[in-house]
């Protein structure tokens, strides 16, 4: 059985995972498998080294560090998914190198996911973004069900 918009050739949504020290392992690891489940191109972006550790110590190698400028050469049209489970929500807040990161992906028109509605980095990222342009993961609905939206717009925005 072949998976929705896998085998299709068109250019995709880039997709891009930020993440740092202290997240939640479930979260990330989720949303990377269900992306690429649906054959969608997503990186994990670690803040600083390749290695990022969860916040139970959990290694991941990320795909690329944001030191490797991996936004460089991105199109319009990307999603940048912000996951703000265990530490990773206050870890990027804090980080000075975001805010031009979300200033950048605004104007090259992409979009912005956060993965906690309530969370303070969701509060920052409705100062720098329009409600059309973000995604915010309500508190009430579940993680599966924000996952599934995502990458139903990423399959179908392209």
């Amino acid at each position: 059985m072949s998976l929705r918009g896998r085998n299709e050739k068109r250019a995709r949504t880039k997709s891009f995972i930020l993440i740092g020290d202290g997240f939640d392992e479930f979260e990330v690891v989720y949303l990377i498998h269900k992306f690429r489940q649906a054959g969608l191109p997503i990186k994990s972006v670690s803040l600083f080294n390749k290695l990022v550790y969860s916040r139970q110590g959990v290694g991941i190698k990320a795909d690329c560090a944001l030191a490797e400028h991996p936004f460089d050469n991105v199109a319009e049209d990307c999603l940048l998914i912000l996951p703000t489970g265990g530490r990773n929500g206050e870890t990027l807040r804090q980080d000075a190198r975001v805010r031009p990161l979300l200033q950048l992906v605004k104007e090259r028109h992409g979009r912005v996911a956060v993965t906690d509605g309530q969370s303070s980095l969701a509060r920052d990222l409705c100062q720098v973004f329009t409600a059309s342009s973000t995604v915010i993961h309500p508190a009430e609905a579940q993680l599966e069900l924000f996952v599934a939206a995502l990458t139903d717009h990423a399959l179908f925005a392209s």
